[in-house]
């Protein structure tokens, strides 16, 4: 099952000093009118795809790692990205839909969001959450991709809604550390700060702009770092 997932995925060679972007990908519901635009509003927010296309538009180059659906909403996210220059590893998850605004409502509501290891959870058969089980190979796939494409990076963004896409925040932050280079937790659930601590800096994106969370990374960015394109 693995292999036939990975042969829907390109095989990036990010230049040097790219800016890799990982985590939570999802899209605004009620903005979905135009899904053939080149800057689609669903997508303008600090998601992992909206962050790589602000961070690309500020100037810097940029890799995308993330988990899209099978379905109309993954080609409004990857149009954007193609015109914007964005280098997009994204995994196409066969029979599941692209994560909404409405998927983010359900996980803040619900009580039992966790296990008893803190882990994100389903907890019901119909919930638009990734069809995962664990450590499972999805994600692995953006575990493995993550630190391969760390090597030849200036820094790191990592996303993370506690959506499912990042298994093992701490792994990622510890390859960013060991590597030396700068890594930015943007966090839309503070359920899942302490596994950033040892992030370079971590930032509270729920509910703000993807223009005011930009110019917080580009701030936490050395300078010699930030005209990499």
């Amino acid at each position: 099952m693995l292999q036939s997932l990975l042969n829907s995925v390109q095989s990036l060679s990010p230049p040097d000093g790219h800016v890799l972007v990982a985590g939570d990908i999802w899209i605004n519901q009620s903005q979905c009118q135009d899904l053939q635009g080149s800057r689609p509003e669903c997508v303008r927010h600090p998601s992992a795809a909206g962050l790589a296309l602000g961070l690309a538009d500020a100037g810097l180059t940029v890799t995308l790692v993330g988990f899209v659906g099978d379905d109309e909403l993954a080609g409004a996210i990857e149009r954007p990205l193609h015109a914007a220059g964005v280098a997009s590893d994204l995994l196409h998850i066969k029979q599941w839909q692209t994560f909404t605004d409405t998927a983010l409502d359900s996980l803040a509501s619900a009580e039992d969001a966790l296990d008893a290891q803190g882990r994100r959870r389903r907890r019901h058969k119909d919930e638009r959450t990734l069809p995962i089980d664990g450590m499972s190979e999805y994600e692995a796939h953006l575990q493995n991709r993550a630190e391969r494409y760390m090597h030849n990076a200036s820094a790191v963004v990592l996303v993370d809604y506690d959506l499912g896409s990042i298994a093992e925040p701490r792994a990622l932050v510890f390859v960013a550390n060991q590597l030396g280079i700068p890594c930015i937790a943007a966090l839309g659930s503070q359920r899942r700060v302490d596994q950033y601590t040892k992030a370079d800096r971590q930032l509270n994106v729920s509910g703000c702009s993807l223009t005011h969370t930009v110019d917080e990374i580009l701030s936490s960015l050395p300078p010699m770092r930030e005209g990499s394109s």
